[in-house]
This record gives C-alpha cells, structure tokens and sequence, in this order.
C-alpha cells in the first residue's frame, strides 16, 4: 500500500506541477499573454496524445514482461529514470519548439511508468480489499498533484532549479518498489500463449463496446469526471488571475488553493474506500461523487472571489476524494481480460492522466473561442454530472 502511493505520488507530483504552473509560466513568458492560452493548449494537446500512446502500449508489453523484479517494476523505475533528461532540459529550454518537444517526451516516458503501476492492484490484491488499496493508490495521486502544484509555484522563480528538483522525485519515490514492497520473481512465469481466435498488433488494445460495455461506461465515467475537475484544477493560474482579478498576485493564492484540495482530499479518499470495501458498493459512491462534484463547480459564477474559490475547491475536492478511491476499485472489477490486466489498465488509465494533461487544452479553447473565463465553471459543472450519470450504466459492479 505505501508502495504504489509513493510510486504514484513521484509521477502525479511531475503532473501536478508543469502543465499546472511551471509549463504555464514559461509559456507566458516566451509567447507573451496574449497568445499564452492557445499555445499551452496546444502543448497540451499534444502531451495528451503521447499519453494515450504510452500507457496501452507499456501495459502490453509489461503484461509480456518476465524478470526478477517482476513485470511491473522494470517500467515503473525505467520510466521515471527516462524521465529525468527531458525535465532537466525544460529548465533551460529558450523556444516554444523546444520546450513542446521535451514536455511531450517527458509525458510519454512518465505514462509509460504509471500504466504498469495499476496493474499492481488486480495483480496483488483481492476484490473485496481493493477499495482501500485504490484509495492508497488515489491518494497518491491527488496528494502528489496538489502537491506538484504547491511546489511548481514555490520554486518557479528559478525554472532550471524547479525542474531538477521535479525530474529527482519520481525516480527516488519509484525505488520503493523494489525495497519497500517488490514484486515477485515472475521469470518461471509461462506468458501466455496468443489466441489464434483473439485479434492481434494495434487492434488487440481494441475493447469491445458489445462484449464488454461496463469497461467502457467506467471509461466514460472517469473521463468525464476527471476532465470536470482538472478544467478548473489545471487552470487555477489564469484563473485567480484574470477571472477572480488578482493579476501577479495569483501565483502565492496557487499554493493555496492546492494545499486546500489536498486535505479535503485526504479527509474523504480514505474513509470512502474503507466503507466501500465494508459495505460492498461502488457505484453510489461514484455517481453521488461525481455529481456533487459538479455541483461545486458554479460557486465561483455566484461569487467569483477568492472565498468563493477556495469553498468550491474544499467541496470539490472532498467529492473528487472520495470518486477517484471508489472508481479505481470499480474499474479493476470490470477489466475484460485476466491476460492482460496492464494492457487494458493502460487504455482505461488514459481517462485518468489524459484529462490532467488535457484540461488546459479545453479551458484554453473556451477562452479563446469565448473571450472569458466564465464559461469554464458551467462546462465543469455538466462534465461532472455526465460522469455521475455514466457509472449508473454498469452492470455487473453494485
């Protein structure tokens, strides 16, 4: 459990703190304000294709994988080590090019590392204990993203000292996997032998909508939920500064509103998967979540002052907590193949780390297209309802 906490916390700290604050930043200081929203959408745009490449493809092959440290270790610590030049080289990075091409590289290599790491849970965990063990899992996550944004704006007066520091957390908290908690020595392991009758190459990352329709209303789900969040969480930058009207001030209400989230998000992560596992429900946890999530998200349109933004950051994430530790522990009971739990980890992973990548893409294209900020809060707010409303769908989870 402290194992795959730590371990996510090193890769959502990376998350938490360039597209949020750092990348926004040196955005805004190569290309000037006046272009800053649509060239970090498109950053990360493309940040978010490299993910959606990189998860799938690193849970096949890790699903193929056989050594001593077993199948999940060797991608989890390679990635986050790979990870390490491209980060390092943002800090010095002098053009927008430059800049785009090592952030996507460092979003492949860090995707790669956390689609094996999910894989863990159906691995080494038992149906009616995997609530609690997402919740470690979703802890990590949500701390080391609010905490990736606390120290990206503690640090960003100095890119190149903010970014060594960011490329040594994942690699130092992704060595617990091999004291704290390693996995077992899987090289006697047979793989499994291909199905004639089973697709294969680029289609086998394929699901079936037909044959297995609970992954994708889970898939759904987590997208649309996720994507509600981050629109509002990712974008706090721009938006204390030129919604709620703080100009340069915004930058020390950031850490702020991160270290809000963060204990809301401790406060319910944990007793949400701990009473699930008792109780042995899932979805009513995940659609009264992610609903009320959506809820929060129109305070700002009633009082767009920094009261109103820390109190939909405090109820938002006291909903999101508990969300993100019921749905992991729903969606490791829907995976359609026991073959490759990585694999198809990888593509439903894609819900979870592309909207944290994305959602500055998507505030940034309501800008652009609008001209204003507010549009941002009602477009979360009936993100956040859909995702509610897609969990119901699932049938074979209670």
């Amino acid at each position: 459990m402290v194992s795959i906490s730590t371990s996510q916390f090193g890769i959502s700290v990376v998350y938490g703190a360039v597209p949020g604050v750092l990348l926004a930043l040196q955005v805004q200081d190569l290309v000037g304000d006046d272009r800053k929203a649509g060239v970090l959408s498109l950053f990360t745009l493309l940040g978010a294709a490299a993910a959606m490449v990189a998860q799938p493809l690193a849970g096949a092959l890790s699903d193929r994988t056989r050594t001593r440290s077993g199948s999940r270790t060797p991608f989890i610590v390679g990635g986050s080590v790979l990870a390490v030049p491209f980060l390092w080289g943002m800090g010095g990075a002098g053009s927008p090019a430059t800049l785009a091409v090592l952030y996507v590289a460092s979003e492949f290599v860090l995707s790669a590392a956390q689609g094996p790491l999910a894989a863990v849970l159906p691995d080494r965990v038992p149906v009616e204990r995997r609530g609690r063990f997402s919740s470690a899992l979703s802890l990590g996550m949500m701390l080391g993203s609010v905490g990736g944004t606390v120290l990206g704006s503690v640090i960003s007066s100095d890119y190149g000292v903010a970014y060594l520091v960011l490329g040594l957390i994942p690699v130092a908290l992704a060595g617990t996997r091999l004291f704290i908690a390693p996995d077992p020595d899987n090289r006697s392991v047979a793989r499994v032998r291909p199905d004639p009758t089973r697709t294969r190459g680029w289609r086998s990352f394929l699901v079936s909508p037909r044959e297995h329709p609970d992954f994708w209303w889970a898939f759904a789900s987590r997208t649309l939920t996720y994507t509600g969040f981050f629109l509002v969480q990712a974008y706090s930058l721009y938006l204390l500064d030129d919604y709620i009207g703080l100009g340069d001030d915004a930058v020390d209400v950031v850490p702020v509103v991160a270290g809000v989230a963060a204990l809301c998000i401790c406060l319910s992560v944990v007793p949400a998967g701990i009473v699930s596992d008792r109780i042995g429900r899932r979805k009513v946890f995940v659609a009264c979540a992610a609903t009320a999530l959506g809820g929060t998200m129109l305070i700002p349109l009633i009082s767009p002052t920094v009261t109103g933004y820390l109190l939909m950051t405090a109820l938002g994430s006291l909903a999101f907590g508990c969300f993100e530790a019921v749905d992991t522990a729903l969606i490791t009971q829907v995976l359609p193949r026991s073959a490759s739990y990585a694999q198809d980890l990888g593509v439903v992973n894609f819900a979870s780390t592309a909207p944290q990548i994305l959602a500055p893409a998507v505030a940034g294209a309501i800008v652009v297209s609008t001209d204003s900020y507010a549009l941002i809060f009602p477009t979360a707010a009936v993100l956040g309802l859909l995702g509610g409303l897609a969990v119901l769908r699932v049938k074979s989870v209670g």
